[in-house]
């Protein structure tokens, strides 16, 4: 593997970033980006312009949205461990923006009903959403 600091001059970095894209609509970007850096047009000065012009081009420009649509269809499936959900599940919460409330909710809704008929024959339900992912970590 080559390392950055190999190159002749930051303009080669790009270069060498822009020839890994080579699929779909991307390598049609990158041969674009290719051809400007080339004809020395570029309005990159370095690396880390191209990565942000990447990040601006290509990103999903509502993280929030599409964090609270993939949380509410989050489900932990037929021999998915529970650690794993709640991986995924936390990862998810953190870019929602949701309250403790309507976090809990769709853990809630997430989970299998043969967990909830477990949860729910316990003595006590879990009160909060430590507790509810501790409960079914705890019967995984």
């Amino acid at each position: 593997m080559m390392q950055l600091n190999t190159f002749a001059d930051k303009r080669m970095k790009i270069l060498y970033a822009l020839s890994f894209m080579a699929r779909g609509i991307v390598q049609v970007w990158a041969k674009n980006e290719t051809n400007v850096v080339l004809s020395h047009t570029s309005t990159f000065s370095a690396l880390v312009g191209l990565l942000a012009d990447i990040e601006r081009t290509f990103s999903n420009p509502d993280w929030e949205r599409a964090a609270c649509t993939q949380l509410h269809t989050l489900k932990m499936t037929i021999g998915m461990m529970a650690d794993k959900y709640t991986a995924r599940f936390e990862m998810l919460a953190g870019r929602t923006g949701f309250n403790e409330v309507a976090l809990e909710d769709a853990f809630f809704q997430g989970l299998p009903q043969s967990i909830l008929f477990k949860v729910y024959s316990q003595t006590s339900l879990p009160s909060g959403l430590d507790n509810w992912k501790t409960v079914v970590h705890n019967l995984d």
